[in-house]
């Protein structure tokens, strides 16, 4: 080898001299080509053309294949124009003027783009018009559809097949370039020829002018259903729990009902009712616990609203509340309730960015609705309801020897405030943190998320620790997307049981005894009793426990799940007018569930004999569940002059499967003894129980819009699904919406005036579906009689009649709606009319005896909802530049629903709930009333001269006695109105928003004026109106009965309050803290500080105890968002 380079190396120089000269040669030659093609670059292209009377868009065809070159240019310029060409080895420049000449038309070049126009001269006698292309910055390729709008004047156009448009405009002049699915590009045209490119960029996370239905997008501008759509920067500012409660104080129509017993609890899931009940409620436990419940979407896919809860806010991109069927149907036998759908954020190109959120929130108790008696007061009570009279000397002197103990712990100063012994201010925090980038090729983002929540019952807390990775890869026109997200949860309830335990409680009784030691038995009530000569108290009076207790003895109770979810998704543009995607998703739950009670809880205090050895209880479930779910969808758009229309189509397929097994052991000797294997025996009379359910369903469907001239609007959709829960007779089912728009702020007419940015009048009607209930219901099923056996084998009996019928709730939706934007911008209002009827509704049909079962189900019942909502919004003032605004807001909703049609045994139902002796008003089922109706006896008040109750019966006669017949409708629990206000302030950095929720009208039946005074426990603590508003001697004028009468009273109008409620809902302050200069400094693009207050205060018609099992809670939270 060597030796061979030698040779190379010392080659005769003359040779050598060669090489070099040679090397020169070619280094100068291809310095000239490049320079000549750099210099001139039209004369390294040939055109051969000759064509006699050819039309000159034929000729520009010709041109562009030889050459390479794009035109751009407007139709009009050369419609019907026709040409005759002959051109031999001609460069561009010579093709182009051959084919103008004479055409009044000239042309320039800039990067390989001919623009024509018309000659100067011409184009002085013409507007000055502005004219462009449009290109995907990702793929370069070109894009018809495109809007364009000129900002100062409103008008607005739309590019051509080809990506080209022109519009009206002169230098300086502003234009907003806007499609589905890309950032919206603001252009300063500043070329003196008018002429521009726009390379549109794929957005990331923006909604606006888009309505996203899960599946697909469609143009807000041209969409006729009801649809309401948040972004991220507006749920944060109305709270920053979670996306149900941040969601309920921003639209009127997504109700939580009030739950007036579990108050805060963090473990309890909300009642949801979009629009009004349309769902019988559960019976028989044949349903789910809210039939009621709308459908929610996540990135695509179906999603539980445990899991909405459990989201981090912080990874919401928007929010998009589906209410009418041309925004729902879709989604088919589903979206009777509404659809919910949720767009988390996506990974955005560019360096490595991370952004770290921070929250530390503080429950504090609001126990403000509790008005309970004092220690002496409650004795004043117990005298005067005569508890210590006993029937028999010896009773009465054991009466009086209780209340001389109770009193002389009361002025020894016991007065034990028992509700605030359970309670605490929880604190908890939420701390997550993202990091994302990539390149138009590949990118990434990376979550995670704490967040544990502190009730405010002690020992009550919940857990969420998320992780989620979001990789997408795009080659060309391919897209690929996968989600990866794993949540582990676990929720602890407080050891203390419910809260109600300690409201019940003396005062003057002490969770501890004399020594300051916690006491089991904080005291006993004599009732009838005897007593030792040393004072020992028999065991024969019955022991008040002190729930304080439990909380120190090891009580384990406490919930959790495992998530893995993963979602693909392939996306393939075809071209800029057609595109298919590919979703596929797995989600696998693993739930588990404890309830310990150590032998030494109070709620075995009362066990004697053998069942001491039962004393202690160990409950344990354990559920999984599968889902899978595939679909395919295509997507077509065509614009053709004034029409413009979208096409989607697609198929799906999904199976769930879950089982649960639960059981409940008896038996354990000790508190740290507390693992299942430990106890016993099974709870007595029960065994291991268990469920299984296999759902599956297949569907197709297909959608249109259509718009002309951006003027008349019209959808349309058709879904076709099958499903296994459905009878054999009724598998498949159809579902279909049409809805009609027209923008009349697009006619001439009413543009001229320049008045309405935005005029639409829409309307909507189709069909939806509800499956809400459990998969076996259509049919025939059998239990196994497992406690005993015949000839080595067991039996079985029928448990539910097949019904080959069975079909899923049909919901006929009718939407108007009426969408505005005047005065410049500043006023948006939305004002929407439904009506829709339910029918179909699942119900238990009774059957004669001779059938040998008692009932099946069917679809019997019938429900109408109608009702309207609204939102206005104004903006006082807006200043980009120097970021200030300030705009005001409000909300309506009104809703009524009527039963119009029930089965016979709903009838036998409501006469079984007669029967039931209750102060509570019991559900009833009526035709022609709202499922929302409070039923009770007509009450004249109380009869001054004996404590007792006047009644009217239904013919109008007074009567002391009550009957259930007597009944009527005395109310309703939903409001005549209900919503928001509130008002969004931004001031040099700095943001203020506050939000109320109101409502006005409607009945409730205070309950707390039944436990508490008229029907109070005498032996219980009560409400403080006890001391005065009972009936206590003839001639009283009293609003509630003899305070000595112990029977209970029946539902009765006296009871019935009207009910009006304001809430400041949200208080919420934030400093944009990059406005400082030390945190650009220190390498911070952003960073945020902010304080949301929640429920700070509820000022209601009705006083009443709010929280009765679990308190409600103010909740105080501090903010700090950076981005690195």
């Amino acid at each position: 080898m060597n030796k061979q380079l030698t040779n190379v190396i010392g080659d005769p120089p003359s040779r050598a001299h060669k090489i070099k000269s040679l090397m020169r040669f070619v280094w100068v030659l291809c310095s000239v080509v490049v320079l000549q093609s750099a210099a001139f670059p039209t004369l390294g292209q040939t055109i051969n053309i000759s064509e006699k009377n050819t039309s000159i868009s034929a000729i520009f065809r010709q041109i562009r294949q030889q050459s390479g070159y794009d035109f751009l240019y407007n139709k009009n310029l050369i419609k019907d124009v026709k040409v005759t060409v002959k051109l031999n080895n001609a460069s561009i420049n010579q093709a182009l003027e051959a084919s103008l000449k004479g055409l009044g038309l000239t042309y320039k070049i800039n990067d390989k783009i001919i623009f024509l126009e018309r000659h100067q001269e011409s184009a002085a006698k013409q507007d000055s018009m502005i004219y462009g292309l449009v290109i995907d910055q990702a793929t370069n390729v070109r894009m018809p559809g495109v809007t364009i709008t000129n900002v100062s004047t409103k008008v607005k156009a739309h590019t051509d097949v080809d990506g080209a448009f022109e519009i009206p405009g002169e230098k300086g002049t502003r234009l907003l370039v806007s499609y589905i699915g890309y950032e919206t590009a603001e252009i300063l045209v500043q070329t003196a020829d008018y002429h521009i490119t726009v390379n549109m960029k794929e957005a990331v996370n923006v909604m606006e002018d888009v309505v996203v239905n899960g599946i697909f997008t469609r143009k807000k501008e041209s969409f006729t259903g009801s649809a309401a759509t948040f972004g991220k920067e507006e749920l944060l500012r109305v709270g920053n729990q979670n996306v149900i409660k941040s969601l309920a104080n921003l639209d009127p129509s997504f109700k939580l009902v009030d739950n007036l017993q579990f108050g805060s609890d963090p473990n309890r899931l909300p009642d949801i009712q979009l629009r009004g009940q349309s769902g019988l409620p559960d019976l028989n436990s044949e349903f789910r616990s809210n039939p009621n419940l709308p459908l929610f979407i996540v990135d695509g896919f179906e999603s539980t609203l445990q899991k909405v809860i459990d989201l981090d806010i912080y990874r919401v991109a928007s929010v998009t509340v589906l209410k009418d069927a041309a925004s729902k149907s879709i989604y088919g036998s589903r979206a009777a309730n509404g659809v919910v759908v949720i767009e988390t954020v996506r990974p955005a190109a560019g360096k490595l960015q991370i952004s770290f959120n921070n929250n530390i929130n503080v429950e504090v108790p609001d126990l403000r609705s509790y008005n309970l008696v004092n220690s002496m007061q409650k004795l004043d009570v117990e005298l005067a309801a005569g508890i210590y009279s006993g029937a028999e000397p010896s009773d009465q002197v054991n009466q009086l020897r209780q209340y001389n103990r109770n009193l002389e712990a009361a002025l020894s100063g016991v007065n034990t405030d028992w509700l605030a012994q359970p309670v605490r201010n929880g604190v908890g925090y939420r701390n997550s943190i993202r990091a994302e980038g990539g390149d138009a090729a590949f990118r990434y983002g990376v979550d995670l998320m704490h967040n544990k929540i502190t009730g405010t019952m002690k020992g009550s807390d919940r857990n969420t620790l998320t992780g989620a990775i979001d990789l997408s890869y795009r080659l060309n026109n391919i897209s690929i997307n996968n989600i990866l997200t794993i949540t582990s949860n676990k929720a602890n309830n407080s050891p203390y049981g419910s809260f109600e335990n300690f409201a019940r409680l003396n005062p003057y009784n002490s969770p501890f005894d004399r020594t300051g030691k916690l006491q089991k038995i904080a005291n006993y009530n004599v009732k009838n009793g005897t007593e030792t000569e040393g004072g020992v108290l028999l065991p024969d009076n019955i022991p008040v426990f002190n729930p304080l207790w439990n909380g120190y003895i090891g009580v384990l109770d406490n919930d959790a799940y495992t998530d893995i979810i993963n979602n693909f998704n392939v996306d393939w543009r075809i071209s800029s007018n057609l595109r298919i995607n590919s979703r596929f998703s797995v989600t696998k739950q693993v739930t588990e569930r404890n309830i310990f009670l150590p032998p030494d809880h109070t709620s075995f205090g009362n066990f004697t004999g053998e069942d001491v050895q039962r004393k202690g209880s160990y409950t344990k479930g354990n559920g999984s569940s599968i889902l899978m779910n595939g679909n395919l969808n295509l997507s077509y758009l065509k614009q053709i002059d004034k029409h413009y229309i979208t096409f989607n189509s697609g198929v799906d397929a999904n199976t769930r499967e879950s089982e649960n097994l639960s059981y409940i052991i008896e038996g354990f000797k000790d508190k740290d003894i507390n693992f299942p294997s430990y106890g016993l025996q099974y709870q007595t009379g029960s065994r291991l129980t268990g469920i299984e359910s296999i759902r599956r369903e297949a569907g197709a469907f297909a959608s249109t819009n259509y718009s002309f001239d951006d003027r008349y609007l019209m959808d349309a959709s058709l879904r076709f699904t099958g499903n296994s829960q459905f009878g054999t007779n009724n598998k498949w089912g159809t579902f279909w919406s049409l809805g009609l728009g027209w923008n009349i702020h697009k006619e001439k007419f009413i543009a001229e005036h320049n008045i309405f940015d935005q005029l639409r009048l829409r309307g909507t009607v189709g069909y939806t579906g509800s499956q809400d209930f459990e998969s076996y219901l259509g049919m025939t099923t059998f239990q196994y009689i497992q406690d005993r056996t015949y000839l080595n084998g067991n039996g079985s009996f029928l448990v539910g009649m097949a019904n080959p019928n069975l079909r899923w709730q049909r919901k006929k939706d009718n939407n108007v709606g009426l969408d505005m934007t005047t005065y410049g911008g500043k006023l948006n209002l939305t004002l929407e009319y439904y009506l829709s009827y339910t029918d179909g509704l699942l119900t238990q049909v009774s059957l004669p005896p001779s059938s040998g079962f008692q009932m099946y189900t069917a679809n019997l019942g019938e429900v109408k909802n109608t009702g309207w909502e609204g939102r206005a919004t104004y903006s006082i003032f807006k200043d980009v530049e120097s970021r200030k605004s300030l705009s005001v807001y409000g909300t309506f909703a009104q809703n009524k629903n009527t039963l119009i049609k029930i089965s016979n045994s709903l009838g036998a139902w409501n006469k079984g709930q007669d029967t039931i002796k209750s102060n509570l008003p019991k559900l009833r089922f009526i035709e022609g009333q709202s499922l929302n109706s409070i039923w009770a006896v007509r009450s004249l008040g109380i009869d001054p001269s004996t404590g007792r109750e006047i009644y009217l019966t239904k013919d109008g006669d007074e009567t002391f006695e009550w009957n259930a017949d007597d009944q009527v409708a005395a109310g309703d629990l939903m409001p005549k109105l209900q919503g928001n206000l509130g008002f969004d302030l931004q001031l040099k950095g700095w943001q203020f928003n506050v939000a109320f929720a109101y409502r006005w009208g409607g009945q409730m039946y205070n309950q707390t004026l039944l436990d508490k005074v008229e029907n109070a426990n005498i032996y219980n603590n009560v409400d403080r109106r006890v001391l005065n508003d009972r009936w206590r001697k003839p001639g009283d004028q009293s609003f509630f009965k003899d305070i000595a009468n112990p029977e209970v009273t029946r539902p009765s109008t006296r009871f019935v309050e009207d009910w009006s409620e304001l809430t400041l809902s949200t208080i919420n302050v934030a400093y944009e803290l990059e406005r400082l200069n030390f945190i650009q400094k220190i390498g911070l693009r952003r960073a945020k500080l902010g304080f949301n207050a929640n429920n700070l205060f509820v000022i209601s018609t009705v006083r009443q105890e709010r929280g009765t099992d679990y308190p409600f809670a103010r909740t105080l939270s501090s903010t700090l968002q950076i981005l690195f």
